[in-house]
């Protein structure tokens, strides 16, 4: 289904405009995704999307010319001028979706099965590290990701497009401090294993397999005290040389990797 909308002034603009803003998204449960991957990704999936919009300058293909022609999905046109003034990429995707955000409460958390894992971000920032540790998540069957306040939005369009379409295969749950994610994961019946420069034990001589909280810290400061003092296990990345420490989604690949290791 096809509307063309010619003014800057129209409410479905305007919601574009708003859900910018991390407040908007989650008082709305909504967010906007650009670009084709993570737009198609989206409809595949069946993720509930309030429309489609498309700058009028934009070859989408067959995939836009079927959901021009289709029933299921509202497809909004727009003229370039206007579309790239609500785009947030730099160099303008021509396609965006408002789609609902995939929504968890904390009285979810107790039906994850026994032996899975799950990602804690402590105050992680850079959109790209936190992109790469979603799909990595997806990648070694990771089923939770608990964000713990501090850490940069996931539904922002940066990290939105560095997970490539993977946000959409894994839940994601912010909580307020670590009391919360410690009554949250006991809950669950996770193990805590977090992240330490030095100090800890070997990652390799952990069993990191099942039914852990996997915690990575703050690309500069690291895990902070609060969520230290829950850790049931400490583990270190041995390294040779001079280096400090590691990328932090470079850290977090090589130990999610324990959950699928022989």
């Amino acid at each position: 289904m096809l509307v063309r909308i010619e003014s800057s002034d129209n409410n479905r603009i305007k919601l574009v405009r708003k859900l910018q803003n991390k407040k908007a998204r989650d008082a709305e449960n909504k967010l906007v995704i650009e670009g084709m991957n993570l737009v198609s990704e989206a409809i595949r999936r069946g993720i509930k999307t309030d429309f489609v919009m498309v700058s009028d300058e934009f070859d989408g293909g067959q995939f836009l010319e079927d959901i021009k022609t289709g029933d299921s999905v509202l497809v909004c046109e727009v003229a370039a001028s206007v579309f790239n003034k609500i785009t947030d990429a730099d160099n303008g995707v021509g396609i965006l979706a408002v789609i609902d955000k995939n929504a968890i409460t904390p009285d979810d958390i107790g039906t994850l099965p026994a032996d899975a894992n799950v990602l804690v971000l402590d105050r992680l920032q850079d959109p790209g590290n936190i992109g790469t540790m979603i799909r990595t998540a997806v990648a070694t069957g990771y089923e939770l990701i608990v964000c713990v306040k501090g850490t940069a939005d996931v539904f922002s369009p940066k990290v939105l497009r560095a997970t490539a379409g993977m946000i959409f295969d894994i839940p994601i749950i912010y909580v307020s401090n670590a009391a919360e994610l410690k009554a949250m994961m006991s809950q669950a019946g996770k193990r805590f294993v977090v992240t330490t420069v030095d100090g800890g034990r070997p990652y390799y001589e952990e069993d990191l397999k099942t039914g852990i909280a996997l915690v990575i810290g703050n690309e500069g400061n690291g895990v902070s005290d609060e969520v230290l003092e829950l850790a049931d296990v400490r583990v270190t990345i041995p390294m040779k040389g001079e280096i400090e420490s590691l990328n932090a989604a470079i850290s977090a690949a090589i130990l999610m990797y324990e959950a699928v290791r022989e």
